[in-house]
């Protein structure tokens, strides 16, 4: 879905990203979850590292971006060695700059090998800035991760959840990228435009 903010044409992808100009940003991939999740012994298949990484690749061939910005929360937790060489194989295939705002789960940085540029607090590019936990920035467009925000569509028959981006007057929220997380429901009637990522599509739920 394309829109206009602050001048600026952008483009809210149906796989839980925003597309501005060259860059692919996204929010919360918490890579390594599950490894943190089995390592307290929870039977978790495996397989969503791959996933996201794949979606991510995928997303930057999609759209031809030079540049992909993660606006906090690129890891979980501590990294199993088998998921650093992964996401290192991966970073190598990789033609495009990759740069992190870091948040609350960055705090201990990534691997070097992942070649990876790293911001603190706030990265500002134009009209926009990029943060991680959602908070005005002075005289710009502010777009933010950390709350996986989703939204409720209700059926004749049930009510499905969906992952969505939050837009307000001078701040953005966007879903959290991984599929492997959970999120608060997003009312209508608490002053955002919701979008909603549904299967190929971005519905606006407000609008």
């Amino acid at each position: 879905m394309r829109l206009e903010i602050s001048g600026e044409s952008v483009f809210l992808h149906p796989d839980r990203a925003l597309c501005w100009r060259d860059t692919v940003v996204v929010a919360d991939v918490h890579l390594g979850k599950g490894d943190s999740f089995r390592a307290r012994g929870l039977p978790l298949p495996p397989g969503e590292l791959d996933d996201d990484l794949a979606r991510l690749a995928a997303l930057l061939a999609d759209t031809r971006a030079r540049r992909l910005l993660v606006i906090g929360d690129l890891v979980h937790g501590a990294l199993s060695p088998a998921t650093v060489e992964r996401v290192t194989r991966w970073r190598v295939a990789l033609d495009a700059d990759v740069v992190l705002v870091r948040g609350n789960h960055d705090r201990h940085g990534v691997p070097g090998s992942w070649r990876i540029e790293m911001v603190d607090e706030v990265l500002v590019d134009g009209p926009f800035a990029f943060v991680h936990e959602p908070r005005a920035v002075a005289g710009a467009y502010t777009w933010a991760g950390h709350l996986h925000p989703t939204a409720a569509i209700r059926g004749t028959a049930d009510r499905l959840r969906f992952p969505a981006f939050l837009l307000g007057s001078a701040l953005g929220v966007l879903p959290a990228f991984t599929r492997f997380s959970g999120g608060p429901v997003v009312r209508g009637d608490l002053g955002w435009r919701r979008y909603a990522c549904g299967p190929g599509e971005v519905l606006a739920l407000d609008d």
